[in-house]
């Protein structure tokens, strides 16, 4: 992907390596500073920024719609000649819990000079969740038949809904949100039931509702198999542990 900023008198580009990337991989490219300019110019900073934005506060053009996870500064007091350029490569490791790209908002790489956050170019980034969740949203739907409904980011995990399929097994089961991060090398989830049922109110019989959660914290010793792949039997082993909060005890 590529990119173009222009403030007199300098035309910043940009070059990332890639198109979609996975939470937890490496982001990387070039960026090129070239004069327009008949004489020499002093370029007194570059940079470029890893920073999170709402789609929404984007557009309505807020004063700070961007929360900054990261800054490299390319260059600093540079002398360019006329029609002269540098180049300069740069990269970003992303962290393994880092926002994904939802309806609402995603990463971006901001570039420019000085105030970059506020007059820069930019470039959106297509990040999805890291491929071990991958696995285990994998193994949740189907090897237990639950529908995905949406991923979105929310605070520092990824939340997924789940809704159940039609079967005896969870009559009163309306939904799972499942919260996802892999956090310090650790597979973390933390499910949120949401449940009906039946209850007297005075003597008429309503339908009630009621919340129900579970957390997991799984080493990699636990969810990854010699040579780094997922262990589809221990995804397995603690979904099927977690739904039997919202199994009734006796089946009709």
């Amino acid at each position: 992907m590529r990119s173009t900023f222009f403030q007199q008198p300098l035309e910043h580009q940009i070059e990332v390596d890639g198109e979609n990337w996975n939470q937890g991989e490496e982001i990387k490219g070039k960026l090129r500073i070239r004069s327009m300019s008949r004489e020499t110019v002093i370029v007194n900073t570059s940079q470029i920024i890893l920073a999170y934005g709402l789609k929404k506060a984007i557009k309505e053009g807020n004063d700070s719609p961007w929360e900054v996870l990261e800054n490299q500064v390319m260059a600093q007091d540079i002398s360019l000649p006329a029609g002269g350029d540098q180049s300069f490569e740069w990269h970003f490791n992303l962290s393994t819990d880092c926002p994904i790209t939802d309806k609402q908002g995603g990463l971006f790489l901001l570039f420019g000079g000085e105030d970059t956050l506020s007059v820069g170019g930019r470039i959106d980034l297509q990040i999805s969740l890291h491929p071990i969740l991958k696995n285990f949203l994998q193994t949740f739907t189907t090897q237990f038949y639950f529908l995905e409904k949406y991923q979105k980011r929310k605070s520092e995990w990824t939340e997924i809904k789940l809704v159940p399929p039609e079967s005896r097994e969870y009559p009163n089961l309306d939904f799972v949100r499942c919260l996802l991060r892999i956090y310090e090398e650790h597979l973390e989830v933390h499910y949120l039931f949401k449940m009906s049922g039946l209850g007297r109110a005075g003597e008429k019989m309503t339908v009630t509702k009621k919340n129900r959660e579970l957390k997991q914290r799984l080493t990699p010793e636990n969810y990854l198999l010699p040579g780094g792949f997922p262990n589809r039997a221990c995804f397995r082993e603690n979904i099927n542990e977690a739904l039997n909060i919202a199994r009734p005890e006796v089946i009709f």
